[in-house]
């Protein structure tokens, strides 16, 4: 019966408190992947610049990792550099293809934020851009921006 309770208190509060749930502030810096029309470079200059999160090159350094695929080749490149190697043994992984980006491809329009070590996704956003302008890019990035300030809680 005391579960119940627990369990039902629980419920209650998540959809009470539901929209107060925001990402845990140990995720302070994010490793970017290489993104289709270099929306990668946008985003970067956007959570710099709001100081939602500092962006670091060395993916090793990086508390969480933004995408715009969680994909095989994403999975694999997780495992490469996330896992620390065991001693003696030896690399038996298939090769990873990776996707080159093109001048011509579309974006989905959808980005994933990773905690690569756990491999839980913490938070997506979609905003598919109308173009593939420059402008467009930058203000797709400023909303996805914005979305990921709220998801951390910050004004």
């Amino acid at each position: 019966m005391k579960n119940l309770a627990i369990f039902l208190g629980a419920i209650l509060c998540s959809f009470l408190y539901g929209d107060d749930v925001h990402i845990s502030p140990r995720f302070q810096t994010v490793y970017i992947r290489e993104m289709t029309n270099a929306f990668d470079q946008h985003l970067a200059s956007r959570l710099t610049s709001a100081r939602v999160l500092w962006v670091v090159l060395d993916p090793a350094k990086a508390d969480a990792v933004l995408t715009d695929a969680i994909d095989d080749n994403f999975l694999n490149w997780v495992q490469r550099t996330y896992t620390k190697p065991t001693p003696g043994a030896t690399e038996t992984s298939a090769p990873v293809v990776r996707r080159p980006p093109s001048l011509g491809e579309e974006s989905l329009g959808t980005v994933f934020l990773v905690d690569p070590r756990s491999r839980l996704v913490l938070w997506s956003g979609c905003e598919r851009p109308k173009d593939s302008s420059i402008a467009e890019a930058d203000r797709t990035a400023i909303r996805l921006t914005n979305e990921l300030k709220v998801a951390f809680g910050k004004k």
